[in-house]
């Protein structure tokens, strides 16, 4: 039975795609109508294409290595989280650094630093970690919102 399909489909007498396109184009009353009043740019309708320039990203290079990364607001953010929890006070301070000069907002820090504190509260982060781990990002978080309020402080003057 497969196969007698797979030879009907090949011979042509079937078309999947013209049933579909069918099916979405309405009935012929309608169908020289457009569908929306949105100008098609080929990468989506005008907002869209407007939306994905603005989201696009870049890449840059990993400051002290010679390889790049993507950059855009969740990759600039990612390294302080992994720096915290990993313990790293100095480490956390340059990574709240880097995500500002590479043009994260201080509010996007701030939430950053939320979502980390955050997840130190969760019982099943001190279950699976134990309570010694949620404790050891205390000092980095710490030291990351020194670094962030003085970015504050600086751009304020």
């Amino acid at each position: 039975m497969k196969a007698l399909f797979v030879i009907v489909y090949a011979a042509g007498a079937i078309s999947f795609g013209h049933t579909i396109a069918a099916q979405t184009r309405g009935t012929i009353d309608n169908a020289a109508a457009p569908a929306s009043d949105a100008k098609n740019t080929g990468k989506g309708c005008a907002g869209c294409a407007q939306k994905a320039q603005a989201d696009a990203v870049s890449t840059q290079l990993v400051p002290g290595t010679n390889e790049t990364m993507l950059v855009g607001r969740i990759e600039n953010l990612m390294p302080i989280g992994i720096l915290a929890v990993l313990g790293c006070e100095t480490c956390t301070g340059e990574a709240v650094v880097w995500a500002l000069q590479q043009g994260s907002s201080t509010e996007d820090v701030e939430r950053a630093l939320q979502t980390v504190a955050g997840m130190q509260k969760l019982d099943c982060f001190k279950r699976q970690f134990g309570p010694d781990a949620a404790a050891r990002l205390d000092k980095p978080l710490a030291a990351a919102r020194r670094v962030l309020q003085q970015a504050i402080d600086h751009a304020a003057n």
